[in-house]
């Protein structure tokens, strides 16, 4: 459920980053999603079996989705990288604090998505997971420190019931699993792909339609 809504929010949130950019309302909607994603993130760290291959896959999609990221925004190749890298930067520095020096020495030189920002809502989501009132005041913080960079980034604070609610299990859908049951490699791929395949689509609607 988490990811169906973060997906939903972020895509949105492109639509009003390329097309509709005369309509704030997107954006608003938009500044939902990324808290959900770097409370997934937080979730696949503790989830997965092999935190080198949960890496790899970040940073494969991130590749993979730089040429329609940039092509969708308008931007130079190498002048803005996609959510993916900063998404990468922030498994690092959940698996060691120090890595956090990667990315700051690199924000000196290039700009990922949510910038150093987007590394310290991972963190606060990691706190969040661990001990809630703890996460809501860094949360609020985070969100009023951000309305300097950006006004509308205050509305993130939209995900907080949201997380809760699913903190509190009331997003969670149980199932029954029977014998050797595995996770469809189709499911954890699909959220992946989504992310390059929306902004493709969103990049071919831009040419052809304005």
């Amino acid at each position: 459920m988490l990811k169906i809504i973060a997906v939903i929010t972020m895509t949105i949130d492109h639509l009003g980053a390329i097309l509709f950019i005369d309509n704030i309302v997107f954006r608003i909607i938009g500044r939902t999603s990324f808290p959900i994603f770097s409370y997934l993130i937080v979730l696949g760290v503790e989830s997965t079996r092999n935190v080198k291959n949960y890496l790899f896959r970040l940073l494969l999609f991130a590749l993979i989705s730089q040429v329609p990221f940039y092509l969708a925004l308008g931007r130079e190749p190498f002048e803005y990288f996609n959510i993916f890298f900063t998404l990468f930067f922030g498994v690092l520095f959940l698996i060691d604090e120090l890595m956090i020096l990667l990315p700051v020495c690199l924000s000196f030189f290039i700009y990922f998505d949510y910038g150093l920002y987007g590394i310290a809502m991972i963190y606060c989501m990691k706190v969040l997971k661990e001990n809630t009132k703890a996460g809501i005041v860094l949360f609020v913080l985070l969100s009023a420190f951000s309305m300097l960079i950006s006004p509308t980034q205050a509305f993130s604070l939209f995900a907080l019931p949201i997380l809760l609610l699913h903190k509190h299990g009331f997003l969670k859908i149980e199932r029954e699993i029977y014998g050797n049951n595995t996770y469809p490699t189709w499911r954890k791929y699909l959220f992946y792909v989504y992310y390059p395949l929306h902004l493709t689509m969103i990049y071919l609607a831009k040419s052809w339609f304005f």
